[in-house]
């Protein structure tokens, strides 16, 4: 397997980013997603969650703490507009079948990362 190498990786984060960035502005035109109504946040999250498992099976053998931090990120977004949510008496039903997949990566990241003895 090639290796990645530390700028590469940061380029692929940055360049995500701005991709995910470039599609708040061109279809909702805002760039924070906490304003985003139900079903255009479930979109953005759906597109995150994508990118950061593009980014995770990229980064997850040279360097798995930085994969576990971009997880650990897209689940707290998650998260939080969870609580938002519940706090508002909003449906959640679909962002918590969204935040399956953050959770389950976490756990095969976390499974992946224990040394062999």
């Amino acid at each position: 397997m090639r290796t990645i190498s530390k700028q590469t990786s940061y380029l692929l984060l940055a360049a995500s980013g701005a991709a995910i960035l470039i599609f708040l502005n061109f279809y909702y035109h805002r760039l924070n997603p906490f304003h985003l109504a139900g079903k255009q946040f479930l979109g953005f999250y759906s597109l995150l969650i994508l990118a950061t498992l593009g980014n995770i099976l990229l980064l997850r053998q040279q360097y798995p703490r930085l994969a576990s931090q971009i997880n650990v990120f897209c689940l707290l977004l998650g998260i939080a507009r969870l609580i938002q949510g519940a706090y508002h008496h909003k449906p959640v039903g679909y962002l918590i079948l969204l935040l399956l997949f953050p959770i389950i990566t976490a756990f095969w990241l976390r499974a992946g990362s224990h040394p062999t003895y």
